[in-house]
């Protein structure tokens, strides 16, 4: 009796333990399910739709611990960056010349934006996507003396997808500083191929990183799918998340000095190997197409803030892109306009957003120190005249001179330079 009782007790057990596992594991399959439904999503939103609020998703382990204990639910942590208001001085842009279907003009330091259009639209980033690669290659590589050796396999691969290319070739060794300038400069793919097997061993397991990224600093408008920018309907970014990860990159305290001397270099020659003896010298395409322009706050016909570096991108769904950081006054300002129709139509657009919209206050304030100047210079002359002996005269004179100089301050102020002039001349 008792081992036959022994033996009911142990089968009560086991389909006891058995139906537990099976509620254990249909847990499980709900929370895979659910995690996976949340990243394909993405594919089902269209190109115009507009990204939503930002919303962290659950890790399996956080959902399970949640379900055994509701008593003690951890907040969320904040994401690493903040979605920027708009300037109190944001101005709709309505200008006929810019043809950028999306577009934003970003201040850095104050984290506000002047002038927008489809900001937060979904767009296509082509080669723009190497801002983030060579962001994350820099956190992830200590010495970036290291080398990559190219496989035919590498070389094979991009010349099927008919990707452009720095120039390095099979079998030949480059330098992880080599690679992010030849990503960055000429935008070559195989540039960041290398980064990619260099850093992840596959270039999927990299992209892995690159949305890990994104996740992390919580821009909501942004998928990758590749290292590149080469077109795919999962890959996709927006105007102002692409701002957002150059303001990451110039802020970050490890990786800010090197990011910004590679995204303002005109041009690099890398190291030399057995296959380039001399290296390669690598030239910026954003500096070629910038040959020529500068930019003009105020309409001076004088260059009044400096271009310092930038990227361009192209595929025929994108479109041509630019992603340019200007500097005013000590300030960096970001300006990101996708989807134009040509080469050169990218670079006016960006150049006209940035001059019809950066402020000028900078500028405003060096006009009050010359006019400080102007009068200064008309009081030593009255000092001077007020030793002949009509006193009177003079003073009258010299009161009449103030009071046109005053005039002529108030004209001037009420001169406005909201609008946008062109030199059709200019080169580029």
């Amino acid at each position: 009796m008792k081992r036959e009782e022994c033996r009911k007790r142990m089968a009560k057990n086991l389909s006891g333990s058995a139906a537990l596992y099976a509620i254990l594991i249909m847990i499980m399959l709900l929370a895979i399910g659910t995690a996976a439904v949340v990243v394909t999503g993405r594919s089902d939103i269209s190109e115009n739709d507009e990204m939503p609020a930002y919303a962290a998703v659950e890790s399996e382990e956080e959902e399970s611990s949640s379900e055994e204990d509701t008593s003690s639910v951890e907040e969320v942590p904040d994401t690493t960056m903040t979605y920027p208001e708009k300037d109190y001085d944001f101005v709709r842009m309505e200008l006929d010349e810019v043809e950028a279907k999306y577009t934003v003009l970003y201040d850095i330091s104050e984290n506000s934006i002047y002038t927008a259009s489809n900001y937060k639209k979904k767009a296509y980033p082509a080669s723009l996507t190497k801002i983030m690669t060579v962001i994350v290659a820099l956190e992830n590589c200590e010495d970036l003396s290291d080398t990559y050796t190219f496989t035919e396999d590498d070389i094979t691969s991009l010349e099927e997808e008919n990707a452009s290319t720095a120039g390095f070739t099979a079998g030949e060794k480059v330098t992880i500083e080599d690679l992010l300038y030849g990503a960055m400069l000429p935008s070559g793919a195989d540039a960041t191929l290398g980064i990619a097997n260099y850093v992840a061993g596959s270039e999927d397991t990299f992209v892995e990183l690159m949305n890990a990224k994104v996740e992390e600093l919580g821009l909501t408008g942004t998928h990758f799918t590749n290292a590149s920018g080469l077109h795919d309907e999962d890959h996709y970014s927006t105007a102002m998340d692409i701002a957002m990860m150059i303001k990451y990159a110039l802020e970050n305290e490890d990786i800010s000095e090197k990011f910004l001397s590679i995204i303002s270099a005109e041009s690099y020659t890398t190291s030399e190997t057995d296959e380039n003896p001399s290296g390669i010298t690598l030239s910026s395409i954003f500096f070629q197409r910038y040959a020529g322009y500068y930019i003009d706050r105020d309409l001076d016909g004088e260059e009044d803030a400096d271009i310092v570096g930038g990227k361009t991108g192209f595929t025929d769904e994108s479109g041509y892109s630019v992603a340019a950081i200007y500097e005013a006054d000590g300030d960096y300002y970001v300006c990101v306009t996708l989807k134009s129709s040509t080469a050169d139509q990218a670079t006016m657009d960006n150049i006209a957003v940035a001059e019809g919209f950066m402020p000028t206050y900078d500028l405003l304030e060096d006009l009050v120190d010359v006019d400080d100047e102007d009068d200064e210079d008309e009081d030593e002359d009255v000092s001077v005249v007020d030793t002949t002996p009509e006193v009177i005269d003079q003073t009258e004179s010299a009161q009449e001179a103030e009071d046109e100089t005053e005039s002529e301050e108030d004209s001037s102020s009420e001169e406005d330079t909201s609008s946008v002039i062109y030199d059709d001349d200019v080169p580029g």
